[in-house]
């Protein structure tokens, strides 16, 4: 059974999203951990949270798929337990039913009978950390247990996003852009993702890393398969797994060093049991991290000296951009502003770097730009 004081991280190969194959690795990682038997009893309400960033298809990786939801939810089902899925979408504000129909949701929802439930209509919680605020979702405080499937992609701003980033989409609505005005360093962007992971920590964390993100994710990079599901009661040595597997040093990932250091789970590689797959034997040396990660390797003194000539930014892509103002409308700064039928502009001098316009723009036209002797240090 699970070892509450050392929880492993289950590791299994899955090479794709056919349904009875992604049945079978569920059951898998599910028995690696112990069983679901242990927490889940006839007639607790469990919520699955994936991670819907965005209104696009399950191919583009920047979603969880719906597969590994619905594989899920029978496992829990077998119980005799309820099971609702829910989420604070990335563009909600052009309608969440869009998002549950293009990343395939709804099709999942009405083959299994599951309920979705829309985080942005159904109440909120309010919680407290020192002198922040946070309002959580309703669905996600009264669950009696909470099943979080993340995606496994890289992160402009954080380097990754896995199980802890996952738990961002606890707050509803358009509070989110006021967490990254109000932190838009990526340190203090952690801080509140780790607040809001000590409110609510999932019961069980279950990745979808079939099908990952490399480059400049969560939205903008390419897919890869890496043919891997993870599971975990401890997000924290989760994403300390995964950063292993893509080659990053977890320590290196603000979220994880911050969630470890507030003693969330454990961050450090060598203490953490892992099972079924060897960390040897999936390590991809060549997965594409960030483009502007190694920024963060150039020493403070440096950077202060040299501010006004080494910047990263996001820029737009004209050719790539099809008008929409999506970026336009996810900035909590007013920094993008345009107007319908023509391409955004920047404000710069508001520009916080919170990537915000690059996470949620559909057609991955804002890249991320550097100056040339950024680019050099990044070299």
């Amino acid at each position: 059974m699970i070892d509450e004081l050392s929880p492993p991280v289950a590791v299994v190969s899955c090479d794709g999203y056919d349904p009875d194959l992604v049945s079978e690795k569920i059951k898998t990682v599910i028995e690696l951990l112990g069983g679901l038997d242990k927490y889940i009893r006839p007639g607790m309400q469990v919520l699955l949270k994936p991670n819907l960033l965005s209104a696009k298809e399950p191919s583009r990786a920047i979603t969880t798929h719906p597969e590994i939801v619905a594989a899920v939810a029978r496992e829990v089902r077998k119980l005799g337990a309820e099971v609702i899925v829910g989420d604070s979408p990335g563009g909600a504000k052009r309608g969440v039913q869009r998002v549950w129909d293009n990343t395939g949701m709804t099709e999942m929802a009405e083959r299994e009978g599951i309920e979705l439930v829309n985080f942005e209509a159904s109440g909120v919680v309010k919680r407290e950390v020192g002198d922040r605020t946070y309002f959580l979702a309703k669905p996600a405080m009264e669950a009696d247990f909470i099943i979080s499937l993340p995606k496994l992609k890289t992160h402009v701003l954080t380097l990754m996003t896995g199980a802890i980033k996952n738990i961002f989409g606890l707050i509803p609505g358009f509070r989110k852009a006021n967490y990254h005005k109000e932190a838009p360093k990526p340190t203090d962007f952690a801080h509140i993702i780790v607040d809001i992971l000590s409110l609510k920590k999932p019961n069980l964390t279950i990745m979808d890393a079939v099908l990952a993100m490399e480059g400049d994710g969560p939205s903008s990079g390419q897919p890869r398969w890496v043919n891997l599901i993870l599971g975990s009661t401890d997000p924290v040595a989760m994403d300390t797994v995964a950063a292993e597997i893509i080659g990053l040093k977890p320590n290196k990932v603000p979220t994880t060093r911050l969630a470890a250091e507030a003693g969330l789970g454990i961050g450090w590689f060598e203490a953490i049991e892992m099972v079924g797959e060897k960390i040897d034997d999936i390590r991809i040396p060549d997965f594409k991290l960030t483009s502007n990660r190694k920024l963060e390797l150039i020493p403070g003194f440096i950077v202060k000296l040299l501010d006004p000539y080494i910047w990263v930014r996001p820029a737009i892509e004209s050719e790539e951009c099809t008008l929409c103002n999506t970026c336009v409308d996810s900035c909590p700064t007013g920094a993008v502003f345009g107007n319908k039928g023509d391409v955004p502009k920047f404000n710069y001098k508001d520009c916080i770097n919170c990537w915000c316009c690059h996470e949620m723009c559909p057609s991955k036209a804002v890249f991320v730009d550097q100056s040339w002797l950024a680019s050099k240090f990044i070299r």
